[in-house]
């Protein structure tokens, strides 16, 4: 699920980060304060107690990476019950009950305390953004009021119990964190640049933000695919004909990083705010019917896509397809990810029967 989910979590990264940094929270720094605005399950924690230990967990319920960690993290809560574990909703609002569903779905396997703080302030702005961390699932590790490990939490068990026994190397560790981070810093810098010209776009101002993007990627050629992404984008908005030309020949396209741009603005406008569902349902219906049409990570973010443009038969269409797939691919041994589409297949044939 890491993988398939990389290329969303790219995209998600670039508009759920801020413009401006807080403060530098780095090992060694005390931790901010819990901003914890809706609790689902667990104890609330109103405050990180100085003689305790504690991980905060960041997720999403749009997050692969997320789910995949959750009975991991269920697992580390058992075993270190010295430990306080706290699991925080970010990057996300919380709209009816979708976060609760979840919560109350995942059961047993997110078997620890868990809330909502915001979606881009709060935790997401104290603690994420402070860090310079622009991806979930991220664990904190707590000791005696400062911050101990920062990472992700799969990696998360060997640093705990060295923590606990006070044998963890924290001043080499955050001497690679921050180096990790200084790289971190620059990169979410460019990806506000990113953000900056759209929103010019979007504001009217066109040529500027077409010039700005252009200097930009003179200067960080690196980002010349995400660049281009934008560009797409925006011919959708100023010429359809020559929009659906181009998504004709990324979906036709051998080449799945070609590709994987048409799959990328069609998850971005069906989940965006502001998104177009339905030029998100056109794009994934041409992928779909291109060589790309059998790929698993084009089929999941096909069923992100179709559920959220509310297509429900195209929806199951595409998790029976994936689930037939699967069992040849990379991902033939997650058994999570099988599970979970079987599930979701049961929903969606409930759904597809009750409209």
């Amino acid at each position: 699920m890491k993988t398939i989910q990389a290329l969303v979590l790219l995209i998600a990264a670039a508009v759920q980060t801020g413009s401006a940094f807080a403060e530098d929270l780095t090992i060694g720094s005390p931790a901010p304060a819990l901003s914890v605005a809706k609790w689902f399950k667990g104890k609330p924690v109103t405050a990180l107690a100085k003689n305790k230990t504690y991980v905060v967990e960041f997720w999403a319920t749009w997050c692969g990476p997320c789910i995949d960690s959750i009975p991991h993290l269920t697992d580390m809560a058992k075993k270190n019950a010295d430990v306080t574990f706290i699991g925080v909703s970010i990057w996300e609002e919380n709209e009816g009950t979708k976060i609760p569903d979840f919560v109350k779905k995942m059961g047993a396997k997110m078997d620890y305390n868990v809330g909502w703080s915001s979606n881009k302030g709060g935790m997401a702005k104290s603690w994420m953004v402070a860090a310079s961390q622009n991806g979930i699932p991220t664990a904190f590790v707590v000791k005696g009021g400062k911050i101990a490990w920062i990472g992700h939490p799969m990696d998360m068990e060997k640093p705990l119990e060295e923590i606990k026994a006070g044998k963890f190397d924290g001043a080499a560790f955050k001497k690679k964190f921050d180096k990790d981070n200084a790289e971190a810093r620059e990169e979410m810098a460019v990806r506000t640049a990113i953000q900056d010209c759209v929103k010019l776009y979007d504001s009217g101002k066109r040529d500027t933000a077409k010039a700005n993007l252009t200097a930009l990627v003179t200067k960080h050629p690196t980002i010349a695919s995400e660049a281009e992404l934008v560009r797409f984008g925006w011919l959708a908005v100023e010429d359809t004909t020559a929009w659906e030309a181009k998504a004709k020949a990324l979906a036709e396209s051998k080449d799945e990083n070609e590709a994987m741009n048409l799959d990328m603005f069609a998850v971005q406008q069906a989940t965006g705010a502001k998104g177009n569902k339905a030029l998100a349902s056109k794009a994934m219906t041409m992928l779909l019917a291109g060589p790309q049409g059998k790929n698993v990570r084009v089929l999941y973010d096909a069923t992100v896509v179709y559920q959220a443009t509310k297509e429900y038969q195209k929806a199951l269409d595409a998790t029976n397809i994936l689930l037939v797939e699967i069992k040849t691919s990379p991902y033939k041994d997650n058994a999570d990810l099988i599970k979970s589409m079987e599930k979701q297949k049961a929903d969606l044939e409930a759904k597809v029967k009750n409209n």
